[in-house]
């Protein structure tokens, strides 16, 4: 199978991926999630192990290949831990020609690839649409794995077997990114390159090393917690019927899925949004936008006292500069409240004023809207 169309497999199956459920809800949950896709494998080394490696003992053959992903966090937002299998090397044809009669089975053979990683984010999951992010770890990619023939035979470094192992172990370098359409689901794309190390420790001479490199995209979903059930209803009487009228339904509750947002930091004695404020506000609206049962509470603060009128009409008008950017971008203003408070703020010393960034914080604090009923 050529190249360009292991390209296109890969290709079509991200368009598959691509129309996944879409519903109200925070950008991603920290809990664990699981992944399925397709990807494009490459051999980087020697055609025949057992011959010296050089222009004309060297090719990179790509395969495509499925994979799935099991992933939890192991700090929230951050860091997570997940882990990877990978078939790939489904049509050995080109391989076996290529090998011939030399010795190669991680052209020959079918590929299983196995590799437990951590996985860093570059932006808090929970606040960003679009994830980049980088990982590491450690694994291994085996020949041959299921066949009768080798059943019970895995030919690990210093085993003793004659010829080239046939399990390589390696360290991946990847990036990826990641794009959500909710809490729960995401489509991603990544790449990532193997370092094979069985050579470190050289248990036979004539054996040359080989790299592999992976580019793959796939969907990604959360597991499902199992809900909270809740108490039954103490039991309420029904009502007087009076002919002719109908009773009002009852109010159903709204729920706020957001916990947090971003807050903004103004400069002194200022009331100008600056560039990474306006990101900020940014990150904050399109979380607004997907959770519409979420009001916001928007708190100005400065230093002085309650009878400081000049600090109070400052911290007040940097609320509304931030209400007014809410509402310039598609929040409805009857979810907006502003608010102003004063208080006495201690700088410490030696830190250039950066102790003091609470008098020229504003913040956005969102809460039920069913709350404004009560």
């Amino acid at each position: 199978m050529t190249l360009r169309r292991h390209l296109f497999v890969l290709a079509l199956a991200i368009f598959v991926a691509l129309p996944a459920f879409s519903q109200s809800n925070q950008f991603r949950d920290t809990r664990a999630h699981l992944s399925l896709g397709a990807g494009l494998y490459t051999y980087h080394g020697p055609i025949d192990l057992l011959q010296p490696s050089g222009k004309v003992n060297f090719v990179r053959e790509s395969d495509p290949g499925v994979f799935f992903l099991g992933s939890f966090p192991i700090t929230r937002d951050r860091f997570y831990f997940r882990g990877m299998l990978l078939f790939t090397n489904f049509s050995t044809k080109d391989g076996r020609q290529l090998v011939g009669t030399g010795t190669n089975e991680f052209l020959t053979k079918h590929l299983f690839l196995f590799e437990p990683e951590i996985v860093m984010t570059l932006r808090k999951g929970s606040k960003a649409r679009m994830l980049p992010y980088v990982f590491t770890g450690f694994g291994a990619t085996t020949a041959d794995l299921f066949s009768g023939k080798s059943k019970g035979r895995v030919d690990l470094p210093n085993s003793g077997i004659p010829g080239p192992e046939r399990t390589a172990y390696h360290l991946p370098m990847g990036a990826g990114v990641d794009i959500a359409f909710n809490g729960c689901w995401s489509v991603f794309a990544e790449a990532s390159y193997r370092w094979h190390i069985n050579y470190v420790w050289r248990s036979e001479r004539e054996s040359d090393s080989h790299n592999s490199s992976l580019i793959m995209g796939g969907l990604r979903g959360c597991i499902k917690r199992k809900p909270l059930v809740a108490p039954p209803p103490a039991h309420i009487p029904p009502p007087l019927t009076v002919p002719g009228y109908d009773p009002p339904l009852p109010r159903i509750p709204r729920v706020c899925l957001l916990r947090d947002l971003n807050s903004i930091y103004f400069p002194s004695n200022e009331d100008v949004l600056t560039p990474a404020a306006r990101v900020a506000l940014d990150e904050n609206i399109e979380a607004l936008l997907l959770n519409p049962t979420c009001c916001l509470q928007i708190v100005g603060y400065t230093s002085g006292t309650n009878a400081d009128i000049a600090s109070l009409r400052l911290a007040r008008q940097r609320a509304e500069i931030v209400a007014q950017y809410y509402r310039e971008h598609g929040v409805p203003a009857d979810r907006i409240q502003v608010e102003a408070e004063v208080g006495q703020f201690v700088c410490p010393k030696g830190e250039d004023g950066k102790g003091c960034l609470e008098e020229q914080q504003v913040a956005t604090n969102p809460f039920d809207c069913s709350q404004r009923f009560r």
